[in-house]
């Protein structure tokens, strides 16, 4: 019975021990009674822990906001290095578009587009220094998103029209060099099919301006463009003509009046053309091909549309809309193309 309650006493020490040693999350909170049970007390322990609480969650929603505050600044400075990006890239094209070599149409159409684009640039500036919260900034990144595959369109197909405007060029060119070796007396029957070949393959390229499948068929038609100066350079070792003289080569839509002395004369084209008949040498008029080779000292004129290509010396006199490249003197350089509207007058030789 003495061990009993020895044991028992002992017992009650370290309960009481326990009951009131205080757990490590119960040190930190505030004090909330003089330890006397009563509702009192209950209820002012209630309070100073609401009171803590709350104190708490404030803190957390404080921290929150801070955190939000600095990720809309990010936001908001990201897009604004977009928009100064945005505009160091329409200057830079600008400068390019200057630089190329495309008719003036199309230049102006290409700068009041990037023009348009860097007013609206300016705009977007101004949205995204004023807006003030996420709902703001997210509309002016979702119109960025928009513009920016707007503007990456455009300029595709920009670069697309300045390709097809080449071509073009380059087809003139290999259109003049035909018609050079045609009036050297070499048959260019196998370059003409070329030249069909290509003009029908740029016609088609352009209805794929500003797709995927234009670059296919880049290849394709450069393919063309390379097998006709394959054969080019065959018809010309037949050629090599010596020019003992001038020249002239002209595309006129208009009249045109040709006077001199002449080694050899071709006249191509649609319309009327007044010519003495003991100077011809050739004539043709089949569907599609209408020509005339000649030669000696004579005047010629037409009303129509016509490319021509006199050797020799003497003048021609252009009216309407077109252009011509000349070789004044038998030692003087050929010059480049040289445009005109309304009158002209080229003498050579």
């Amino acid at each position: 019975m003495r061990w009993n309650l020895l044991g028992m006493g002992i017992l009650m020490i370290l309960l009481v021990s326990v009951a009131s040693a205080a757990s490590p999350w119960q040190q930190e909170k505030p004090q909330v009674g003089d330890g006397k049970p009563s509702f009192e007390n209950a209820e002012r322990g209630f309070q100073k822990a609401k009171e803590w609480f709350n104190q708490t969650r404030q803190k957390i929603e404080e921290a929150r906001k801070q955190a939000e505050e600095k990720r809309f600044e990010a936001w908001k400075k990201h897009l604004q290095a977009w928009v100064e990006m945005a505009k160091r890239w329409v200057e830079r094209v600008q400068m390019r578009v200057q630089n190329m070599n495309v008719g003036n149409e199309t230049k102006e159409r290409l700068m009041n587009k990037l023009q348009e684009i860097e007013n609206r640039l300016n705009e977007i500036e101004d949205e995204i220094n004023a807006s003030q919260n996420y709902t703001e900034l997210r509309e002016v990144a979702m119109e960025i998103k928009g513009m920016w595959g707007e503007l990456r369109q455009e300029m595709r197909s920009a670069a697309h029209e300045y390709v097809i405007e080449k071509y073009d060029q380059i087809l003139e060119r290999l259109i003049q060099v035909r018609d050079r070796l045609e009036a050297a007396g070499v048959d260019v029957s196998e370059l003409d099919a070329k030249i069909s070949e290509i003009e029908e393959a740029v016609d088609e390229l352009e209805s794929y301006v500003g797709t995927p499948e234009f670059a296919e068929k880049v290849r394709e038609v450069n393919q063309l463009f390379r097998e006709a100066f394959e054969i080019v350079k065959e018809l010309a070792r037949e050629a090599r003509p010596e020019y003992h003289t001038g020249f002239v080569y002209a595309h006129v839509n208009g009249s045109f009046e040709l006077s001199g002395n002449f080694s050899m004369v071709q006249i191509k084209g649609e319309g009327n053309v007044t010519i003495p008949e003991e100077v011809i040498v050739t004539k043709v008029d089949t569907p599609g091909v209408k020509m005339i080779v000649a030669k000696s000292n004579f005047t010629a004129s037409g009303q129509g549309e016509f490319r021509i290509l006199a050797h020799g010396s003497g003048e021609l006199v252009l009216n309407g809309e077109g252009y011509y490249r000349v070789k004044q003197t038998p030692t003087g350089p050929v010059t480049d193309e040289i445009e005109f509207e309304g009158s002209e007058t080229v003498t050579f030789g």
